[in-house]
């Protein structure tokens, strides 16, 4: 089945990225991997670019439910909706420990196809996180408001590394932890904006 065999392709090649790195595909190693012939790559990819596109796509929906928070309509809930969204997130990109691993560690490299899908789905989170942080604080400045969407893609990466590493076991107190200290100092910020 050619579906079948462009995802195991595609697998083949996150797989060869969180093994190796990315300097080191190849597309004989990627078909090796694959359990098929080198031709059979240019079957379903022209080149290695087109197929890094296609993992970068494939990834991408894969996370972008889980890096989609939903704001909330009701006020009083913005903070829970906060430290909900944190969660989801986090456990979104820990969920299967090869993408996160591969994400991560790529998500800057504005050189790879890679590197600039995940740009666009991070740039997707933070605003949606900025969303959030002023339905927490709706005084908040722009400026701050943007500082705090910044803080908290922060801490859904970090607790994503350290959960893989086995940092953080109990990734629901931590991220409501963090979560909670964010949702603090937004209410602090709001409150001086306000006294300003």
């Amino acid at each position: 089945d050619l579906e079948r065999t462009r995802h195991r392709l595609l697998q083949a090649i996150l797989k060869t990225i969180q093994r190796y790195g990315h300097g080191t595909l190849t597309t004989g190693r990627v078909a090796q991997l694959a359990g098929v012939a080198q031709p059979t790559f240019y079957v379903h990819f022209r080149s290695m670019d087109q197929a890094l596109e296609q993992v970068a796509e494939w990834v991408a929906q894969e996370l972008s439910p889980g890096l989609n928070p939903e704001a909330s309509a009701e006020l009083d809930r913005a903070a829970e909706v906060l430290e909900e969204a944190v969660r989801k997130c986090t456990r979104s990109l820990v969920r299967d420990r090869k993408v996160a691993e591969v994400f991560l560690r790529n998500r800057m490299d504005e050189t790879s196809a890679l590197g600039r899908r995940w740009g666009v789905l991070t740039g997707s989170l933070r605003e949606r996180m900025r969303q959030i942080v002023v339905q927490v604080g709706p005084s908040i400045t722009p400026a701050d408001a943007a500082l705090h969407a910044e803080l908290l893609v922060s801490v859904v990466f970090g607790l994503a590394e350290a959960h893989l590493d086995g940092r953080v076991d109990d990734l629901d107190r931590a991220t409501a932890t963090a979560s909670r200290a964010i949702v603090t100092s937004i209410l602090t910020t709001s409150s001086v904006a306000d006294a300003a």
